[in-house]
C-alpha cells in the first residue's frame, strides 16, 4: 500500500477571522521558526505536532515521504501519535484551523474520529475552534493576529496556550472555566465554504454525535462556547441529535440556557430541542436561564412554550429540590427574571422540598425588593416551612447574621426577658447552646447586665456547669462583667463559684479589665472576694496597678495601692497625675520589664516630653538602653518624637545619650521609610501621590522651637534648635562655637552633610532609597541642572573652537622639513573659516581655557585636600595646553608652526580635551551611567593590567631575539620597543604571517614555531577571552554599582553647586517636603520633569520582601512568645489550685442592685 501526495501548496493557511483559545497555562506548544532551507536534516527540530499547528504541508510531506514506502504500519503510528498532552496531529490542525493540513492528515490516513485529551475528537476541537462570523469584532482583529502584530509579534492580549485541556467535562467547564475563555486575538479562520465541520461530517462521513469521556458531543461544545456558526453548520448535518445528553444529563440546550445566547437557544428551539429536558439533578433548561440570570433567554423560552401551548407545565417544572422556576429566580436576586415570571403566571406560594416558599428565600438572602414583588403578588407573610419558620423569622435571622446561631433561649436572655428564659429552661431548652461566638446563655446575660434574668439561669441545675464557660477569645461571664463594671453581676457569678483568676487569651483576669477600665467597685469586689489576685500579671507581666497607670485611672489606683498592689507601675500615655502618685507611693523611676524597657523609655517613644522631664527629675538614668540596644534618644528618634527629644537634650545628663552606639543603617533605613507617605490611589492611577519629607536629610535651617507637634512623623533629632542650647557650657565645648550662626556654619560644610555622610562611609544602600534620589532630583531639577548644562555648554564651545582651530591648522598650515618651513600651507588669512578658526578662535580658546583655570583655583582653595584627583588633573592638561597650543599663534605668522613639539602638543591637547567631555557626560541624566559603567570596567582591567603586560613583554623579547634583523631595522622587531608594539598588535589578528615566517631572505629558527603557537594560544585565544570576560562577566553587577557611583557624584555636584549659592536663596530653595505624581509625566514633559524612579520601583524599595533570615527570626520571635504564654499558663494553673478550696462559700443572698460608678469626671484625664 502506498500513499500519493497531492498538492504543492506551501505555506500557511489564510486567517480570516480567530479562534477562541483556553486561558489556562499548561505548557505551551512552541512554533518552529520559519526558515525555508532544502534540506529534509534541516527541519528534523519541528516535530509532526509543531508542523500541523503552524501549517508546515512541506515539512509533514517530507517528514512522511520516504517513511510511507518503507514501514507502513510505522507511517500510520506516526500519522495519528498523541504527544504528551494525548494530542494528535490532527487535532492541533483543526484547533489553529489549518484547512490544507487537516485535508492532507486525512489523505495520509489519520483517523478522523481519534480521541485526544478526555476523548476530544478533532470534530469537538472544530466545533469548539469553529470562528464564530457573527462577532463584529473578529474581522477587525484578524489582520494583526497574520501578520503577527506589527513588529512581527503577537498583538497585546494574546495569550497563547496548550490545547490539552479542551475536552474537559463540558459541566464542569460551565462553572469552573477549565476549557478557557475565548481569546478572539489569536484565531485563525478558514471561510465559510471551507468549514472543517462540513469536511469532517459530509466527505470524511465523521460521526455528527460522537462523544468525548463526559458524553458530551461537538454540539455540547459549540453551545457552551456560544459559537453561532459551529451551532448552525452542525444543525445541518444529518442525523444530528440535537437532545444527546452527556455525563450529567445536560443537553445542548441547557448549555446554551447557562450561557445566555439567544441566537442558539433560538436555533436549538427551532431544530427541535426538547425545552423541558431534564438533566440528572432535574434542572431544565429554564431553571438554567433563570439560575444564571439570562432574561432574554428566559423570555425566549417562555414564548416557546406559549405557542406550544405548555407554558403552565414549564413553569411548574421542578428539579430534585423540587424548586421551580421562579425559586431559582429569587435564589439568584434576579429581580428582572422573577418578574418575567410572575407576569407569565408562576406561583408565588409554590413550595420546594422544605416547604419553603419564594417569600422564604429572599428573606434569608435578604432581598428587600424581590421580598416586596413577591408580597405585591399575593406572597403570604404567614407561610411556614418544613420547621415551622416564616419568612419573617428568616428575615430576622439575616438581620441578626452576627448573631447567628441564636436560639430563642440566647435571645430571650440577651435582651432579658426573664419570664420567657423561664419558661424556656422550664420546657427543656438547651443551655449548652452557644452563638457563633462561643456565648452561652449565662455569657449573654452578664454581658448585658441581665441580673434577673442571669439569676433565673443559675438556678437551673445545669448552669453550674457552665458558668466559667469561655467565649471564642477565652473570656468567661466574669470577665465581661468585670470589664463593663457590672458589680451586681460579678457578686451573683462569684456567689455561684465562677473563677475569679480565670484568664482570658491575653492572660488577663477580670481584675484586669476592671482596673484597665477604671471599674472601682468592681474592683474593690473582685479583690474582697480574694485579696490574693492583687498582684497578679498578665502576659506583658502588667499587675492590675499597672493597667490602672496606663490608662489614667486616677481613683482605681489609689485603690490598688491601698488594698497593698506592688509600687512599680509604668507609664506609657503620659498620665502626669498617675505618675506623681505612684512616685509618692515610692515606686521605683527605672523599673523594667522583661525587654528592658523603662518608664522614661516609654515616655520618649510615646513623645510624652512633659513625662519625660518629671521622670528625668526624679533621678531617672538617662543612659539605660533596652534589649535591642536603644536608648531613650534613639526610640524619640525612631518614632520622631521631637519634643521629647528636646527634653533629652536639655537634661544635665544629654551629652551620654549621644555616646550610645546603636545608629546602625538599618535603623537609617526604617527611619527613610516613615519619611516616605503614599496616598490611598492605586499604584498604577494617575492621582497616585508620594510625599518624600526630607527633614531628616535637610535639617541646617530648621528651627523646631516655633510650633510643631510632638506627633509629627517626620522630625528629625539632629535638627533640634541652636538657641536652645546654646548658652550650655557642654554645647559650647563640643560645638567650639557659643552662637547659633557659627553652629550652622559648621553644619553647612559639605562634609557633614548626611548626603556626604552616605557617600563616605559608602552607604549604598542608603543613597538608592527613594527619599535620596528624590531628594537628589529635587536638587538637580531646581537648580543643579541648569549650573550644569550652563559649564557643559561653555565648555563644548571652548571645544568646538579648539578642534576647528586644530583641524584647520593641520590641513592648511605650513609644510615642513627638517625643522623649516617649505611651503606655507593654503591658508587664506582672508576667509571666513581662518577668521572663525584661527584669529577668533585662539582668542575663545585663551579666554574660555582661563575662565575654566581660574574656576579650578577656587576649587583647589575650597576643597584642599579632597581636590587632587585623576578628573581634576585631566582638566588641568586640558586647560594648560591648549593655552601653549594657541599661545604662539598671536605672531600673527604661521612660520613659527613648525615645531614637533606643537604638534605633539595640539594632539595631545585636543585628546585630551574629548576625554575630559566624555566626564562631564558622566553627570548627565540619561547617558552618564553608561560612562560610570566604562570607568568601572576600566578600573577592573587596569587591575589585571600588569599580569597582561607581563605577558606581553616575554613574547615581544622572544619574538625581538628571534626576528631581529641589524639590516632591516626598521621592520617590527627592529627594536625592543617596536617590538612589544607589534606584539601587542598581534593579538587582533594582525600577524604578519608571510612576512615573519615565509620570507626568503629570513632564516627562521624552528623554536620560533613554537614560541609563534603558544603566543596564539596564551594571548589570542585564552588572553583576550579573558579580557573580554572581565568586561562582561559581571555586566548587571556592574551596572548596580555605576548608578550608586553616579548618585555618589550627584550628592557631590548638588552640595558645590548649593555651597555656592548665597544663603537666603539657599535656605529658600530647601525643601521640607515635596508631593510627587509619578504617574503624570508622558512625553517631553515626562524627560524633562519625570522622577527617578516609577511608583512601582519606590514600592519595592519601600516594602522590599523579606529573606529567608528574616522570615526564621520572624518565626523564633513567635516561638518565644508562644513559650511565655505557656509559662504564664502554668502560673495560673498553680494560682487555681491555691483557690480551690474557696470555692464551698455559699451562695450569696440576694441584693438590691448597685447602679456602678466611674470616676468622678474632674478626676480624669481625657
Amino acid at each position: 500500500m502506498s500513499y500519493t501526495f497531492v498538492g504543492d501548496r506551501e505555506g500557511v493557511y489564510d486567517r480570516t477571522s480567530p479562534i477562541e483559545m483556553t486561558q489556562v497555562n499548561p505548557q505551551p506548544v512552541q512554533p518552529a521558526t520559519e526558515i525555508q532551507l532544502p534540506d529534509i536534516d534541516d527541519f528534523s527540530h519541528i516535530t509532526l505536532h509543531q508542523a500541523a499547528r503552524d501549517g508546515k504541508t512541506d515539512v509533514i510531506k517530507q517528514r512522511l515521504s520516504k517513511l510511507a514506502s518503507k514501514n507502513q504500519a510505522r507511517f500510520q503510528k506516526l500519522v495519528n501519535k498523541r504527544d504528551e498532552d494525548n494530542t494528535t496531529p490532527l487535532h492541533y490542525a483543526v484547533r489553529y484551523g489549518q484547512v490544507e493540513v487537516v485535508k492532507l492528515l486525512v489523505e495520509l490516513g489519520a483517523v478522523i474520529d481519534i480521541s485526544g485529551e478526555d476523548g476530544a475528537s478533532p470534530l469537538h476541537y472544530a466545533a469548539r475552534f469553529r470562528a464564530n462570523l457573527s462577532r463584529p469584532s473578529a474581522s477587525r482583529q484578524v489582520s494583526q493576529v497574520i501578520a503577527g502584530g506589527e513588529n512581527g509579534t503577537v498583538p497585546d492580549g494574546v495569550v497563547e496556550t496548550n490545547i490539552g485541556v479542551v475536552a474537559a467535562p463540558l459541566t464542569h467547564a460551565i462553572s469552573s472555566n477549565s476549557l478557557g475563555e475565548v481569546n478572539q486575538a489569536m484565531s485563525q479562520v478558514p471561510s465559510a465554504d471551507e468549514s472543517l465541520i462540513q469536511f469532517f461530517v459530509n466527505e470524511c462521513k465523521g460521526d455528527v454525535n460522537v462523544k468525548d469521556s463526559y458524553g458530551s458531543t461537538p454540539l455540547h461544545y459549540a453551545a457552551s462556547k456560544s459559537n453561532v456558526t459551529a451551532i448552525k453548520e452542525l444543525l445541518k448535518c444529518d442525523g444530528i441529535n440535537v437532545d444527546a445528553t452527556d455525563a450529567s444529563g445536560s443537553t445542548p440546550l441547557h448549555c446554551a440556557a447557562t450561557e445566555g445566547n439567544v441566537e442558539i437557544v433560538e436555533a436549538l428551539l427551532e431544530a427541535g430541542s426538547d425545552s423541558r429536558e431534564k438533566d440528572y439533578e432535574g434542572m431544565t433548561p429554564i431553571h438554567f436561564a433563570c439560575t444564571d440570570g439570562n432574561p432574554e433567554t428566559v423570555k425566549l423560552l417562555f414564548e416557546y412554550a406559549e405557542r406550544k401551548g405548555d407554558l403552565l407545565d414549564m413553569l411548574e417544572d421542578r428539579n430534585r429540590e423540587g424548586e421551580t422556576a421562579l425559586h431559582s429566580a429569587v435564589e439568584g436576586g434576579y429581580i428582572d427574571i422573577v418578574e418575567i415570571c410572575l407576569k407569565k403566571g408562576a406561583k408565588v406560594k409554590a413550595r420546594r422540598g422544605n416547604l419553603a416558599q419564594p417569600l422564604h428565600i429572599a428573606a434569608i438572602n435578604g432581598y428587600v425588593d424581590i421580598a416586596k414583588l413577591l408580597v405585591a403578588h399575593r406572597a403570604k407573610i404567614e407561610a411556614r416551612n418544613a420547621n415551622h419558620e416564616t419568612p419573617l423569622h428568616k428575615a430576622a435571622a439575616f438581620n441578626k447574621i452576627f448573631m447567628d446561631n441564636y436560639t430563642p433561649l440566647l435571645v430571650a436572655a440577651s435582651e432579658g426577658h426573664t419570664d420567657v428564659v423561664s419558661k424556656l429552661l422550664r420546657e427543656g431548652a438547651d443551655l449548652q447552646v452557644k452563638n457563633i461566638h462561643d456565648k452561652t446563655a449565662i455569657f449573654l446575660a452578664a454581658e448585658e447586665n441581665r441580673v434577673d434574668t442571669l439569676k433565673v439561669i443559675l438556678e437551673n441545675e445545669n448552669a453550674k456547669a457552665l458558668i466559667n464557660e469561655c467565649d471564642r477569645y477565652e473570656n468567661t461571664p466574669l470577665h465581661v462583667a468585670a470589664m463593663n463594671g457590672y458589680a451586681s453581676v460579678v457578686q451573683a457569678l462569684l456567689g455561684n463559684k465562677a473563677k475569679i483568676n480565670a484568664r482570658n487569651e491575653d492572660e488577663n483576669t477580670p481584675l484586669h479589665l476592671a482596673a484597665k477600665n477604671g471599674k472601682i467597685r468592681t474592683v474593690l469586689e473582685l479583690i474582697k472576694s480574694d485579696p490574693t489576685i492583687i498582684n497578679d500579671e498578665d502576659e506583658a507581666s502588667n499587675t492590675a496597678l499597672h493597667l490602672a497607670a496606663i490608662e489614667g485611672h486616677i481613683k482605681c489606683c489609689k485603690a490598688l495601692l491601698e488594698k497593698g498592689a506592688e509600687v512599680d507601675a509604668r507609664s506609657a500615655k503620659g498620665h502626669l497625675k498617675v505618675a506623681n502618685i505612684l512616685l509618692d507611693y515610692d515606686s521605683p523611676v527605672d523599673p523594667t520589664d522583661k525587654t528592658k524597657t523603662t518608664p522614661l523609655h516609654l515616655a520618649a517613644k510615646e513623645g510624652h516630653a512633659e513625662m519625660v522631664t518629671l521622670l528625668l527629675s526624679k533621678g531617672a538614668d538617662i543612659t539605660l538602653t533596652d534589649l535591642s540596644g536603644r536608648n531613650c534618644l534613639d526610640l524619640a528618634a525612631d518614632h520622631s518624637r521631637k519634643e521629647a527629644a528636646m527634653a533629652i537634650v536639655k537634661d544635665e545628663q544629654w551629652i551620654d545619650v549621644l555616646k550610645n552606639k546603636s545608629w546602625e543603617q538599618t535603623v537609617a533605613e526604617a527611619v527613610f521609610n516613615r519619611c516616605v507617605k503614599e496616598s490611598n490611589h492605586h499604584v498604577e492611577d494617575k492621582k497616585y501621590e508620594l510625599t518624600f519629607y526630607y527633614e531628616f536629610l535637610e535639617d541646617i535651617y530648621l528651627d523646631w522651637s516655633d510650633g510643631g507637634d510632638a506627633t509629627s512623623e517626620t522630625s528629625s533629632v539632629a535638627s533640634f534648635s541652636m538657641e536652645d542650647v546654646a548658652e550650655d557650657e557642654e554645647f559650647r565645648k563640643i560645638q567650639g562655637s557659643a552662637g547659633v550662626a557659627e553652629a550652622v556654619t559648621q553644619l553647612e560644610k559639605k562634609d557633614s552633610h548626611p548626603l556626604m555622610i552616605m557617600v563616605k562611609n559608602k552607604r549604598e544602600q542608603l543613597l538608592g532609597h527613594p527619599l535620596v534620589t528624590f531628594l537628589l532630583d529635587y536638587k538637580w531639577k531646581t537648580f543643579g541642572r541648569y549650573i550644569y548644562y550652563f559649564k557643559l555648554a561653555l565648555y563644548c564651545l571652548f571645544l568646538m573652537f579648539l578642534t576647528g582651530y586644530t583641524v584647520y591648522l593641520t590641513e592648511h598650515g605650513p609644510v615642513c622639513a627638517n625643522g623649516t618651513v617649505v611651503d606655507r600651507g593654503t591658508a587664506d588669512e582672508s576667509s571666513v573659516l581662518y577668521i572663525l578658526w584661527i584669529r577668533v578662535g585662539r582668542i575663545v580658546i585663551l579666554v574660555l581655557a582661563s575662565m575654566h583655570i581660574l574656576s579650578e583655583l577656587f576649587q583647589l582653595v575650597y576643597q584642599l585636600r579632597q581636590y587632587f584627583s585623576w578628573e581634576n588633573l585631566l582638566e588641568w592638561g586640558v586647560y594648560v595646553l591648549a593655552i601653549v597650543y594657541v599661545a604662539d599663534e598671536f605672531q600673527e605668522s604661521l612660520d613659527t608652526s613648525c615645531s614637533t613639539a606643537k604638534k605633539t602638543i595640539g594632539a595631545l591637547s585636543i585628546f585630551l580635551a574629548w576625554m575630559a567631555l566624555v566626564l562631564f557626560i558622566r553627570k548627565f541624566p540619561k547617558l552618564g551611567i553608561y560612562v560610570v559603567m566604562f570607568t568601572s570596567i576600566l578600573y577592573t582591567f587596569t587591575k589585571f593590567f600588569m599580569i597582561y603586560v607581563l605577558f606581553l613583554v616575554a613574547f615581544a623579547l622572544s619574538f625581538f631575539t628571534l626576528f631581529y634583523d641589524p639590516k632591516q631595522s626598521v621592520r617590527g622587531f627592529g627594536e625592543p620597543s617596536r617590538a612589544i608594539v607589534k606584539t601587542a598588535v598581534m593579538m587582533i589578528g594582525e600577524f604578519d604571517f608571510d612576512d615573519l615566517f615565509n620570507s626568503p631572505d629570513q632564516d627562521v629558527p624552528d623554536v620560533a614555531w613554537f614560541i609563534f603557537i603558544v603566543f596564539l594560544i596564551i594571548m589570542t585565544l585564552i588572553l583576550m577571552n579573558l579580557l573580554i570576560g572581565l568586561a562582561v562577566d559581571d555586566i548587571k553587577g556592574v551596572q548596580e554599582q555605576a548608578v550608586l557611583e553616579r548618585q555618589a557624584m550627584l550628592v557631590d555636584l548638588a552640595m558645590d553647586v548649593e555651597k555656592a549659592l548665597p544663603r537666603r536663596l539657599r535656605k529658600r530653595l530647601i525643601p521640607e517636603r515635596e508631593v510627587v505624581r509619578p504617574n503624570q509625566y508622558e512625553g517631553f514633559k515626562g524627560y524633562w520633569y519625570s522622577p527617578p524612579s516609577s511608583a512601582q520601583e519606590v514600592q519595592v524599595a519601600l516594602k522590599p520582601n523579606k529573606s529567608s533570615l528574616e522570615v526564621l527570626s520572624d518565626r523564633t520571635d513567635e516561638l518565644q512568645e508562644t513559650v511565655l504564654g505557656m509559662k504564664n499558663r502554668l502560673k495560673t494553673m498553680q494560682c487555681n489550685q491555691e483557690e480551690i478550696h474557696k470555692m464551698l462559700a455559699g451562695i450569696v443572698k440576694k441584693l438590691d442592685a448597685i447602679v456602678e460608678g466611674d470616676d468622678d469626671e474632674d478626676d480624669q484625664l481625657f
